[in-house]
């Protein structure tokens, strides 16, 4: 049998359209339902603006199964994104969230409120990009710093919200907020003495001046802060405030 020549053009369209194939079978395969422990792109909820990505290698293939209405996909902190798939998010607007744990079902159902009062320049622009970083967040609307603390405390005794309230009154803010029963709120000037503060009390409200955190450490810490696994509250908290015993004037 006379085996026909091929010349090199052929061989690589050959070659190409063989890895093409394979490729597509690859990536085709994690969104089927297969025998996979869970697909490759998990819807979060009807509420969630947002989609994850499980594999560690995140593809073009994948961000254009995207639905359209989705502006942020949340990936493993160490995947990799191809080049073609960081062009097609930069296109098409899509964030990419990246989380540490073993999945970010965890906090899938938990609201992030962020909030802003009483602050000394227009924080809305940091209060925007927090909301951006986070599937969960909710905006509330600005307002006086008392009316923000009474609907934080709401949602956090609803839904168990966590959240952050960016204001240039720290220090009152959170004399405001443990006032009510459903807000453990804690504050520090850097990222790492607030996050130790929030362990320490089981806290679900950081309350920040924005003046005392640079672009990007905020939203970072705002992250870390919502993703972070519940814990049990310290036992001096969870009793109920005694009152000082006095009879001489009104608290």
């Amino acid at each position: 049998m006379n085996t026909p020549h091929l010349d090199a053009a052929a061989v690589q369209a050959l070659v190409t359209e063989v890895i093409r194939r394979i490729g597509a079978t690859q990536l085709a395969s994690p969104l089927t339902p297969a025998s996979t422990p869970g697909p490759a792109v998990l819807p979060e909820g009807p509420t969630t603006p947002g989609l994850t990505i499980t594999e560690r290698v995140v593809t073009l293939a994948h961000l254009e199964r995207v639905p359209s209405s989705v502006s942020q996909v949340v990936i493993h902190a160490s995947a990799v994104i191809t080049p073609s798939a960081r062009d097609r998010a930069k296109e098409v607007g899509i964030a990419f969230i990246r989380y540490s744990g073993a999945t970010p079902a965890a906090t899938a159902g938990r609201p992030f409120m962020v909030a802003q009062a009483a602050c000394r320049g227009d924080a809305s622009g940091r209060a925007a990009a927090i909301s951006r970083a986070i599937l969960q967040a909710q905006h509330l609307p600005s307002s006086g710093l008392t009316d923000v603390i009474a609907a934080l405390a709401v949602h956090a005794s609803k839904d168990a919200a966590r959240g952050v309230l960016l204001t240039g009154r720290p220090a009152v803010a959170v004399i405001l907020a443990n006032r009510s029963a459903s807000l453990r709120a804690v504050t520090a000037r850097d990222a790492a003495s607030l996050a130790a503060a929030a362990t320490d009390a089981a806290a679900n409200l950081l309350v920040v001046d924005p003046a005392a955190f640079p672009a990007g450490a905020l939203e970072r810490l705002c992250g870390d802060f919502h993703r972070g696994p519940s814990t049990s509250v310290p036992v001096e908290l969870a009793a109920a405030p005694a009152g000082c015993g006095c009879k001489g004037h009104t608290h």
